[in-house]
């Protein structure tokens, strides 16, 4: 024993008693004040009684040092901080009796062998005769151990009355009647989790010792170290100078810690590290132990070595730098026993069928056919797919004669994009699969289907989709919990195969959203809705896919980008169409893909087309890759390719195609075979399922043959027809590409247009903002108004916001082509607008409309 020594008191053996015991331990200049436990200890003066308890290095001792010296105490103070000596009667009272007398208690009677009820009856009478409450600290309350000494202490807190309140602080409950004082609701306790630093105090804690974090690291370090003070007080010493603090800490740890322990527990503790999540099972089985749970259970409450998860079942949770200390100290011996401790680990989870959790233990014991075995049967196949898992089985024996070790040799061989190892793998697992549970032809199937997405054609893709999406379905059937992973790479593959034979319906019915998917299947669930005309929907999905992406980190998928492309198309938002068909075209860089690089053809030729742009529409379409595309697509690109190459004239080739049809019936119309045209329409809706684009194109088939036999009341009704499914989805693109009858019609008929104004306004909601465009720098924004407009550009501007082309403009005013492209050319410089559309906007929003 260390200290000063006071001449004036001594123990009943006549040693002199050492007042540093008697002091309150002071407090380092990094002292964190904690309001929330200072208020906890400010709830005990009606009580006899406060537990403080809480592992090493918990600041539980600074805690109660700092309490007394801010003045909450509620009275005079006696602090004793005990240790292992002072498990002796006539050496605890003595120092006792000290502490007391600091606070204004004075017995003169010492404590005397065979006398001790005696001494006790004259303290309790000298506390209650007290004016003032005195309140008696008990640091390390964990060294004593005698039963007479704690029978004694317990008889002092129930007699003295409210004029004593006694602190207890140690690193264990004291062996007290504490139910009792529950029940009477006369004691306050502090334990381990309380004392455990919150995110607010680290990061005051680490500013104290000059270390800044930002948010998120302190909330990791807090969660890291369990808000542990010791450790993240080491941490904090060590951040600034980069050291060595796992070094201080584990021989913290060490010395400490795990010193204190009898050996039987350390040893425990050594064979379940092996173990991040200890069921009380594999605690048993681990230890060899039939207590271990009973020891566990201990370790617990004092709250450093393990922790009891939340949840029905009894399990712990090692402290993860404990943890690291312990695995450390395993790996410093035979490897056999690290090897024989997982294995004893993964037999159990296995033998309860919980294959997940055998897997990591397997892989680590090499036990090649158990973890390929766990793979399958839990359904993670997909891990080894996207290659989380792949190489931790690079090791595995390639002819180990088990169906589920076949399987996960073909998963590694796709993903080490080897397809002949894959298809030989494969073939071996199907020749070995018979009698198995769904796990093994699920697993099996989902690996066929990933190999055919990426190598096969698309009819080997069908197959292996219709395989696996039968098997997922029975699977789902019978109450099988199937990894949204597994489900989503089945779904996606047979989506996939029906959008190559265009069946959007069932595409879309496949894709159904659920909260786990990922940004893949949103934007393939994205494309199909816009490709069905539902841009709402398809609006909806793909910026779901969008913001998924860049949280999960999946690939980065074209389909979202392709499917607001298109929608924006659609609406004749042309500028942001651009934006996410460049976007899409630098994810199929990275990811080619056919169907998708097709449609995006299609996009950037409707965007030119849409700007005027016709030669470069033509050349878009010849980029798309000839000869990979469903067939429907090729006839759709060369469809759109002859209607801006020969206007009005049929397709050059035979077609069976909803757009192909349409373009037969414009051509009809123009060639004046009104009765064909109207035919070909016609037969359009017996399909079903048809496109929003295309119904409403037929619609307005209708109302140009109408137009042409000079029906105008046939006309209005079947363009208004028109004009209300496309309204539902701000569908814009064939009013404003309709034939000039069609579009004259409409600017003349003044119920209509006031009636679907929506056809001007701006396409998109200002809560859809445009993601971040790739295009060229824009040039520095430009006045609104540069200089007022002529009255013949008012004049233009006017037939412009009705729809006019050129040609219209020129024949309505009497002057030229060329005349009226010089006042558009003014229009738009003057209103600092690159496009007709855009002009319009901007002279509405200035009142000049």
């Amino acid at each position: 024993m260390h200290g000063e020594i006071a001449t004036e008191l001594t123990t009943t053996d006549g040693e002199p008693i050492m007042t540093i015991k008697l002091e309150p331990p002071g407090l380092p200049p990094w002292w964190v004040v904690r309001e929330r436990l200072r208020e906890r200890l400010d709830t005990g003066p009606a009580r006899r009684l406060t537990v403080v308890t809480g592992p090493a290095g918990s600041g539980k001792s600074s805690l109660v040092a700092d309490w007394t010296a801010s003045g909450h105490a509620g009275g005079r103070v006696g602090w004793l901080t005990l240790e292992p000596d002072d498990d002796r009667p006539e050496t605890f009272w003595s120092y006792v009796v000290a502490a007391l007398h600091r606070a204004g208690v004075h017995v003169t009677s010492p404590w005397q062998e065979g006398a001790e009820r005696s001494f006790l009856v004259r303290l309790v009478v000298a506390l209650s005769a007290q004016q003032e409450p005195v309140v008696l600290i008990l640091d390390n309350v964990h060294t004593l151990t005698r039963a007479s000494i704690l029978d004694g202490l317990h008889f002092l807190i129930e007699h003295a009355g409210p004029m004593l309140r006694c602190v207890l602080v140690g690193r264990t409950d004291p062996p007290l009647p504490l139910h009792r004082y529950r029940l009477a609701g006369s004691i306050t306790e502090i334990r381990h989790d309380e004392l455990a630093f919150t995110p607010a105090e680290a990061d005051a804690l680490l500013t104290a010792h000059g270390t800044r974090l930002g948010p998120n690291a302190v909330a990791e370090l807090t969660e890291q170290t369990h808000g542990w003070a010791a450790a993240l007080r080491l941490e904090a010493r060590a951040l600034p100078m980069s050291g060595d603090k796992k070094d201080e800490l584990a021989d913290y740890i060490r010395n400490e810690l795990l010193g204190e322990q009898t050996a039987a527990t350390r040893e425990l503790l050594l064979r379940t590290c092996v173990a991040e999540r200890l069921p009380a099972g594999l605690a048993v089985e681990l230890s060899v132990r039939r207590d271990a749970a009973q020891v566990l259970d201990r370790l617990a409450r004092q709250g450093v070595f393990v922790t009891a998860a939340a949840g029905g079942e009894r399990t712990y949770v090692h402290h993860p730098q404990v943890r690291e200390v312990l695995l450390a100290a395993l790996s410093e011996g035979p490897v056999d026993r690290v090897t024989g401790l997982h294995r004893r680990a993964a037999r159990w989870y296995a033998g309860f069928d919980r294959y997940a959790e055998a897997l990591p233990h397997a892989l680590l014991a090499k036990e090649w056919a158990l973890a390929a075995t766990s793979v399958v049967r839990s359904l993670g196949i997909t891990d080894l797919l996207d290659g989380r898992g792949a190489t931790a089985f690079t090791p595995m024996p390639p002819d180990l004669d088990r169906p589920e070790a076949a399987v996960v040799a073909a998963a590694v061989a796709h993903y080490l994009d080897d397809p002949e190892a894959c298809a030989k793998h494969l073939m071996r697992a199907g020749e070995m699969a018979g009698g198995h549970d769904i796990s093994l032809p699920l697993s099996l199937a989902a690996v066929d289907v990933a190999r055919a997405r990426r190598h096969g054609r698309p009819d080997d893709l069908a197959a292996s989709a219709e395989l696996a999406w039968r098997l997922l379905d029975d699977a789902l059937v019978t109450g099988v919990a199937v990894p949204s992973a597994l489900a989503s790479l089945i779904r996606l593959a047979r989506a996939e195969s029906l959008l190559w034979r265009h069946d959007l319906t069932g595409a879309c019915a496949v894709l159904q959203p659920s909260e786990n998917d990922g940004g893949e299947v949103l934007g393939r669930l994205a494309l199909a809705e816009a490709l069905c005309g539902r841009l709402r929907r398809a609006n909806e999905h793909a910026r779901r896919a969008l913001d998924r992406t860049g949280a999960d980190d999946t690939p980065g998928d074209a389909a979202a980008d392709v499917a607001l492309a298109w929608v924006h198309t659609d609406e004749y938002d042309l500028t942001a169409a651009r934006v996410h068909a460049e976007q899409a075209a630098a994810r199929l860089e990275e990811h080619p893909d056919a169907l998708l690089a097709g449609l995006l053809a299609l996009v950037r030729a409707r965007v030119h087309r849409g700007g005027g742009d016709t030669a470069r529409a033509v050349e878009a379409l010849t980029a798309a890759p000839a000869g990979t595309m469903p067939p429907w697509l090729t006839e759709m690109i060369a469809v759109t390719r002859d209607a801006l190459l020969a206007p009005g004239r049929p397709p050059s080739a035979k077609g069976t195609t909803a757009p192909h049809a349409i373009a037969e019936a414009l051509a009809a119309v123009t060639a004046g075979e009104t009765t064909r045209a109207r035919s070909v329409v016609a037969s359009l809706g017996e399909r079903p399922g048809l496109p929003l684009d295309v119904r409403v194109e037929g619609w307005l088939v209708t109302a140009a043959a109408e137009l042409t036999d000079g029906r105008r009341d046939r006309a209005r009704r079947a363009l208004h027809r028109a004009l209300a499914l496309a309204e539902t989805e701000r569908l814009r693109r064939p009013l404003l590409e309709t034939a000039a009858t069609v579009r004259r019609f409409l600017r003349e008929d003044r119920d209509l247009a006031v009636r679907h104004d929506w056809l001007g306004a701006t396409p998109r909601p200002a809560s859809v903002p445009v993601p971040a465009a790739p295009p060229p720098p824009a040039a520095p924004a430009a006045p609104v108004m540069v200089e007022p407009l002529t009255a013949k550009e008012t004049e233009v501007l006017g037939y412009l916001a009705q729809l006019f082309s050129t040609e219209e403009i020129a024949r309505t005013m009497y002057v030229s082509v060329n005349t009226v492209k010089t006042h558009v050319r003014g229009v738009l410089r003057k209103l600092a607008a690159t496009r007709r559309n855009e002009a319009v906007r901007r002279a509405r929003d200035l009142g000049l409309l």
